[in-house]
């Protein structure tokens, strides 16, 4: 069968920015330079982006497939997410245990999060016992695990919605967002503490439903009655509304309000780019320096806290820390520079072989090669 394709550049560079609120948000520098404070705090928005952008694609992407052959082959895209998430994530585990033995010497703790990342549990243990401190440099990686599991369930739940009516669509995928809805204001009225609503898909939920309403166009008619151009600006505006709300550390009633605006946000943000009309804005986004870097953003992610190490470790060498300017843009350009220089390898020696064997399992092909 000849595949058919599926490709937005615009998606790969918004890629790119979402990978980059989140290096500034974890960087301890980026909070020291002035006017960078508020995106430092909020910079965690790009999980959802990344969350948003890949149930977008999935629901677009396996619809194309569903119309090709009249069926999601769930087994296939089984082994496409294999192909691309599990290779460069064990290598980086092996990395991280590595350095963390080196440094630290084997430990219990050690044990129990190697296990929680391999098993893809380790945001649940993150919601039990914190954050990953136990393997250096991968703390941030429970988000691989939430996506593991909204993976296990995706393709069923795709299915089973491209064969009803999209207005029966949209009322199952109501219902679903009312019920998360319903089991976040319970986990908050219950005292629940941080990072147990962050890192748990039933409770943190709103980006991939949004990207699922939005790929499936549930929301076409109404929302191309208005310039695409607004709908962008509407979307930038949730996500700046959510930075005047408390941040997702303090659990309370106002999480009430900041889970579905970054939803609303990152989804309306995705429609207006996949539509296309947005004068400067399109053409910029599918300059190639940016969509290669979009490309390269699992790398990115997966790789930018050791990067940030690194740089760290080279500044506090070279830099006075009395330099307050100096000290946090030097840190936190080299974190990145580094971080890409680790990717950029990472891609074209190791990932590359891994993708060329997952497009023998695809249908439709999604990004030029």
């Amino acid at each position: 069968m000849k595949k058919s394709g599926f490709y937005i550049p615009e998606l790969d560079s918004l890629r790119f920015f979402a990978f980059l609120l989140v290096l500034i948000h974890h960087a301890g520098y980026s909070a020291l330079i002035p006017s960078w404070e508020v995106t430092a705090r909020y910079g965690w928005m790009g999980v959802d982006l990344f969350l948003c952008l890949s149930a977008f694609l999935f629901s677009r992407l396996l619809y194309a497939e569903y119309q090709a052959t009249g069926t999601v082959t769930v087994k296939n895209f089984y082994i496409r997410r294999a192909f691309r998430i599990w290779p460069l994530y064990v290598l980086f585990f092996l990395i991280a245990v590595t350095l963390t033995i080196q440094q630290e010497g084997w430990s219990n703790s050690l044990t129990t999060r190697a296990l929680g990342m391999l098993t893809f549990t380790d945001n649940f243990m993150a919601a039990r016992w914190g954050y990953n401190n136990a393997i250096l440099y991968s703390n941030h990686l429970w988000t691989i695990s939430y996506e593991e599991q909204v993976y296990l369930f995706i393709p069923w739940v795709l299915l089973f919605l491209y064969r009803r009516k999209t207005s029966t669509a949209g009322l199952i995928l109501l219902s679903m967002g009312l019920l998360g809805t319903f089991i976040r204001a319970f986990m908050i009225y219950r005292g629940t503490n941080h990072p147990d609503i962050w890192v748990l898909p039933f409770s943190h939920f709103d980006s991939v439903l949004g990207g699922i309403v939005i790929g499936l166009g549930i929301l076409d008619k109404p929302l191309k009655k208005i310039p695409n151009l607004i709908w962008l600006a509407l979307g930038i505006l949730a996500l700046w509304q959510v930075t005047q709300l408390p941040n997702v550390q303090k659990i309370q009633w106002e999480l009430m309000y900041t889970y579905p605006l970054v939803g609303i946000g990152t989804s309306l943000i995705i429609y207006s780019l996949t539509q296309g009309n947005l004068w400067a804005i399109s053409p910029l986004l599918r300059i190639k320096p940016l969509t290669y870097l979009g490309k390269i953003s699992y790398g990115l992610y997966v790789y930018h806290k050791l990067g940030i190490y690194l740089a760290n470790r080279i500044v506090h060498q070279y830099i006075e820390p009395t330099r307050e300017l100096a000290e946090p843009a030097a840190g936190l350009l080299l974190a990145f520079l580094i971080t890409v220089a680790m990717s950029v390898v990472s891609y074209e020696a190791f990932e590359k072989f891994f993708l060329r064997m997952k497009e023998r399992f695809a249908v439709v092909k999604s990004r030029p090669a």
